[in-house]
């Protein structure tokens, strides 16, 4: 079994089922274990919203895709654990997308994202598991 944290900018393009959500799910290994910190629900539903309210998902699918969010039996991690480590790294990430980084240290797993800012920081102590902008 190998650790994978999964990051919102990932995490909701899996769970609506999108072109890059399949690409990105094809880089998962096959024995993955999905962690994230709890934040991630905060963060995928507040792109549901935006995506439902400018009519990019339709209600059905927005249904759907907090239907797979709420199934989703992903190993959550408490922020707080992960604060002073996530810190660390406020000079480069901002504190959200350093949690992931914090965790993904914490368990020597990599991390799967479709943010290429966050990707792309320089020093980034973790390996990223990620698409090109246009796969």
């Amino acid at each position: 079994m190998i650790p994978v944290v999964i990051d919102a900018s990932a995490g909701v393009e899996l769970i609506t089922d999108t072109a890059r959500g399949r690409a990105l799910r094809k880089l998962l290994p096959a024995d993955a274990v999905a962690w994230t910190p709890e934040t991630f629900y905060l963060e995928v539903g507040a792109v549901l919203r935006r995506w439902d309210l400018n009519a990019i998902l339709t209600p059905e699918q927005t249904s759907q895709a907090l239907a797979q969010l709420a199934a989703w039996p992903l190993r959550v991690a408490q922020v707080r654990s992960l604060f002073t480590d996530a810190w660390r790294h406020r000079h480069n990430l901002t504190f959200a997308d350093a949690t992931y980084v914090a965790l993904a240290e914490h368990l020597g797993a990599e991390l799967l994202t479709d943010d290429h800012k966050l990707a792309n920081t320089p020093t980034l102590p973790i390996r990223t598991l990620r698409l090109s902008i246009n796969p």
